[in-house]
């Protein structure tokens, strides 16, 4: 299954969609994008930490690959610390047999983590996306 079209379908109300599947969707685009996201993450890091390395002191552009950097660099965190519990919980929900997860407390729990990760994961987009923007800025338009 395409890991976008899985990503919408989490959102999507458990109306649509029982707590069966939907946990186990997201438990598998979880594991997918983790596995991809974090090396991504660290090497684009990595990258702004190397530009900022070479880049000469009085440069404009070293705050700006500074800030590119922290900005890309707080996705982990924010996960580690902000997403986590909503993540494993969701995880936990997933792992449960299926008559469980049809509980109306169970199904309204798994709906409001989903929309709670789903706005998390914007918030995510838009650190990476800014940090990239700004990283690219940064590189064409010389001490700004």
């Amino acid at each position: 299954m395409d890991s976008v079209f899985a990503a919408k379908l989490t959102s999507i109300s458990s109306a649509f969609i029982p707590t069966s599947v939907s946990t186990a969707i997201f438990r598998g685009v979880y594991t997918r994008g983790a596995a991809l996201a974090v090396p991504l993450s660290a090497i684009s890091v990595a990258a702004t930490a190397y530009l900022v390395y070479i880049t000469p002191a009085e440069s404009r552009n070293k705050v700006l690959y500074a800030v590119s950097g922290a900005s890309t660099a707080a996705m982990i965190p924010l996960t580690r610390i902000v997403m986590m519990p909503g993540i494993k919980r969701l995880i936990s929900i997933s792992h449960m047999e299926t008559g469980m997860q049809g509980k109306p407390a169970i199904s309204s729990e798994a709906l409001s983590l989903l929309a709670t990760w789903s706005g998390q994961n914007w918030v995510r987009f838009g650190l990476s996306a800014f940090g990239g923007l700004l990283g690219l800025y940064a590189a064409i338009v010389q001490d700004v």
